[in-house]
């Protein structure tokens, strides 16, 4: 049986206390122009670590600080987070991708302005 309109619980604006890990956003833990979320002996982790450097090699004015990276195991609420969706980046503290990332996307949110994924793990 459906319960009434009446009885349903209004939903609670968020809790400012609670950290964007914990709210389940996608928000990068650190401040950088490109973050890197990992964790070793990743071989996706590896690949976009190659990817971003080969990028900021061949374009160093588009990174010119090199990538933030960020190994999710160093910190239970990264771990609980992003564990399973690594390697995960983030251009401009926007979400651009996860699990892959190929150098068109890369360079067109470098170039262009990060496009945020259409799924947020």
């Amino acid at each position: 049986m459906a319960r009434p309109a009446s009885s349903r619980s209004t939903p609670r604006p968020p809790d400012p206390q609670i950290t964007s890990v914990q709210q389940g956003s996608a928000v990068p833990p650190v401040e950088g122009h490109v973050v890197l979320l990992g964790r070793s002996g990743c071989h996706l982790c590896a690949a976009v670590t190659e990817l971003v450097a080969a990028v900021a090699a061949a374009h160093p004015e588009l990174i010119p600080d090199g990538a933030v990276e960020v190994d999710v195991d160093s910190d239970p609420a990264l771990r609980s987070r992003w564990g399973d969706h690594v390697p995960v980046t983030f251009v401009d503290g926007v979400l651009i991708g996860y699990w892959y990332l190929d150098r068109d996307t890369l360079l067109a949110a470098l170039t262009e302005g990060p496009t945020r994924v259409r799924v947020i793990p």
